[in-house]
């Protein structure tokens, strides 16, 4: 993933959550939430399956945020270990 990519996607997701962050505390609360493409995407009990919700969409998004609906999320750039980001 490009720079310019990475900062715009992170822009959009950081967007949503700001947006969003009372409804995601409240109605999704001991989940994992997957945010893409600066939209919610879904939750889900574990951090896999909040995960598969996000590959789904076709074309996967190159840099998307999965996270415990109770913390803050972290914006920064991951990769795992297939080197997507996430």
């Amino acid at each position: 993933m490009d720079m310019a990519t990475y900062t715009r996607e992170s822009a959009l997701n950081r967007e949503a959550y700001e947006r969003l962050r009372a409804t995601i505390r409240s109605d999704f609360a001991g989940n994992y939430v997957a945010l893409a493409n600066g939209k919610l995407i879904g939750a889900s009990p574990t951090f896999d399956e909040a995960r598969a919700l996000v590959e789904s969409i076709k074309p996967v998004p190159e840099y998307y945020n999965v996270f415990f609906a109770d913390d803050e999320p972290d914006f920064g750039l991951v990769y795992d270990f297939h080197g997507a980001g996430c």
